[in-house]
């Protein structure tokens, strides 16, 4: 049990960051209407997070952009 609690934080964010992904292609793929967006930039949020944890260019600013037009959709 000691093992699974010393966990590094990327390795739990990751993975919730995979369940919330799971969750917005369940939410999109049945348009639910608005959970999606937000769920979605729920999920770019995390995985911005991570990529700033990972020190990975390429995916800050997929996640970054990503971001945006989620924000864009939710206020259009």
């Amino acid at each position: 049990m000691e093992k699974i609690l010393n966990r590094p934080l990327d390795f739990y964010l990751k993975w919730l960051a995979s369940f919330t992904a799971l969750l917005h292609v369940y939410l999109t793929a049945h348009d639910i209407y608005p959970y999606y967006k937000f769920s979605g930039l729920a999920n770019a949020g995390m995985w911005i997070w991570l990529s700033i944890i990972w020190r990975e260019p390429s995916l800050i600013i997929l996640n970054i952009i990503m971001a945006a037009i989620y924000i864009h959709g939710i206020f259009v």
